[in-house]
């Protein structure tokens, strides 16, 4: 072989001769005076031969051989012969200047893809790293090519690149299909925007269906490109998310008995098609607790990013107090997972018992909050993280004295995949309230299933407490799995105001039955140093219900 002969073979499919078909020869020489240095063969249709040829073409400036030539001879025994020579194999190819047609592209390409001098076997990435680059930017139908190939002695052939730009491309109009009554205001931040149509967009608002648990996709999306406008096409069907959620608790009391506690969660989602949210709380704990808490979230008002969350609870414990919380705000929300923003509350409390630091007050307040949820499609484990802070002052009225305060909150649980089976659940929770003179009344409760298990529910005062749940859930299969209870905490002990640490251990299982998600639970826990007594196990009977 001599020496810069590049042998080119075309595996090409054939397609058995017949009355329809004739047979080329395509043969290859180094140059116009060397010999033959192969020849392929093939079958293709009669009146063809050009789209054949145009293809071998193509594959040959693809390997820098420019400079080639195509001869056709004439037919021979009902066999057509084409002959290329090769000549010169060129290297590189020197992009003199970008040719600009309809607006100025230095302003679109970015530096680093401008370069002088490219490779020949590099320049077809080249050129489709520049239309990704305009297509991101909404200009769609971009043509890109080189023009004006300049032959030189060396490697380097010159060539300008020509840049035919098409108009920019927006989201114009989102259409649903299926689900006719869909909130559409949620996608308006898609389209009031004029958002730039490419795929990061695109890939955004697949996302962001996704991550609505109400809905879900029944069809790919696909997309309508009209002279004057982009639609966007959703195939979309509507869950049911509401649920109910209810917890009985079994303990043993101070004297002995069994005593039974619990609560009944209850959340209608997106039934009336506005994507809102009403939860309904009630509580009974020991102790003659009870607990009813409301709250309505509307997000998306005005047909924008803003949003109407209010909340009610009131709570008695026996003889002892009742307090009444109100709050009211307005959040804003980017995305369907998270939102920020910022409430007003009011407390009041008439103390119904004659109890040291228990008295009635007021007090009303600003609170900021943050908050980012995520969940998946997976019933028997959906969650995936939750993140809830807020900061508040608060302005407290007690026996005509005013008193400013500072309360924060924060909740973070994420479940962590450690393989298909194996999976981790931690719960982080911290409640703090800052005052000079603290009432009994104003106190936080936790204890029990939602904080640290192995207490009785609710059942521990204070005015600051941290916890950490853990959970190691190993899937038995599809619709089961096991896990360990290991719990901590610390808080300030209300009447000693020393720092205090809890523990609580146990184990459970998760059945997914047609009803819902049924939890059976079993736990211990113990202050400080104290000693294990099995007399103050408390089980769990949980279960979700979804409808």
């Amino acid at each position: 072989m001599k020496q810069g002969l590049v042998l080119i073979i075309y595996m090409l499919i054939s397609i058995p001769a017949s009355g329809q078909h004739e047979q080329i020869a395509v043969i290859y020489k180094n140059s116009i005076k060397s010999p033959i240095d192969s020849t392929t063969y093939m079958n293709i249709p009669k009146d063809n031969h050009n789209l054949k040829t145009d293809s071998i073409a193509n594959k040959l400036l693809k390997k820098g051989y420019y400079d080639h030539l195509l001869k056709k001879t004439l037919r021979n025994d009902s066999v057509i012969r084409y002959e290329f020579t090769l000549n010169k194999r060129y290297t590189h190819i020197k992009i003199n200047e970008y040719i600009k047609t309809k607006r100025n592209t230095n302003n679109l390409f970015s530096l680093s893809r401008k370069r002088n001098i490219i490779p020949i076997n590099d320049i077809e990435n080249y050129l489709n790293k520049l239309k990704k680059e305009l297509t991101q930017q909404g200009y769609s139908f971009t043509e890109i090519n080189l023009e004006r190939i300049k032959i030189t002695a060396s490697d380097t052939i010159e060539a300008q690149i020509n840049t035919n730009i098409s108009n920019k491309r927006h989201i114009d109009k989102i259409v649903i299909k299926g689900y006719k009554k869909f909130p559409i205001s949620l996608l308006r931040n898609f389209t009031n925007n004029k958002n730039t149509f490419n795929n990061q967009i695109t890939n955004k608002l697949e996302k962001s269906i996704a991550n609505m648990p109400f809905v879900k996709k029944i069809k790919e999306s696909e997309v309508l490109f009209k002279k004057d406008s982009t639609q966007i096409f959703l195939y979309l069907e509507k869950i049911n998310t509401n649920t109910a959620d209810g917890l009985i608790g079994f303990n043993n009391s101070d004297n002995g008995k069994l005593e039974l506690n619990g609560f009944i969660n209850l959340k209608l989602q997106n039934n009336l098609n506005r994507a809102e949210t009403f939860l309904l709380q009630y509580r009974n704990d020991n102790n003659d607790q009870t607990l009813i808490s409301t709250s309505l979230s509307i997000p998306y008002l005005w047909n924008g990013p803003l949003g109407n969350k209010s909340n009610l609870n009131i709570q008695r414990r026996d003889s002892t107090y009742q307090r009444t919380e109100f709050k009211t705000g307005l959040f804003y929300k980017p995305n369907w997972q998270s939102n920020v923003g910022i409430n007003y509350t009011n407390t009041t409390s008439n103390a119904t018992g004659e109890t040291i630091d228990n008295e009635d007050f007021t007090k009303n307040g600003i609170e900021l909050f943050y908050e980012v949820r995520k969940e998946t499609t997976n019933q028997l484990m959906p969650e995936d993280l939750y993140l809830n802070t807020s900061v508040g002052v608060n302005k407290r009225e007690l026996s005509n004295k005013s008193e400013n305060q500072f309360n924060f909150h924060a909740t973070f649980l994420k479940l962590w995949h450690l393989n298909s089976r194996s999976k981790v659940l931690n719960r982080l929770i911290t409640h703090y309230l800052e005052s000079n003179t603290i009432q009994f009344n104003e106190l936080y409760q936790f204890g029990g299933l939602g904080s640290i298990r192995g207490f009785n529910q609710n059942s521990i005062d204070s005015s600051f407490y941290t916890t950490l749940a853990t959970e190691y859930r190993y899937r038995l299969n599809d619709q089961i799995y096991v896990h360990s209870i290991l719990d901590f905490g610390i808080f300030e002990n209300f009447n000693t105001k020393k720092t205090e640490s809890l523990v609580g251990y146990g184990g459970g299982i998760a059945i997914l039955t047609q009803a819902g998600i049924l939890n059976l639970s079993i736990a211990n826990g113990k202050f400080n140093k104290a000693k294990v007594d099995l007399s103050s196990t408390v089980a769990h009977i949980n279960l979700k219900i979804y409808f």
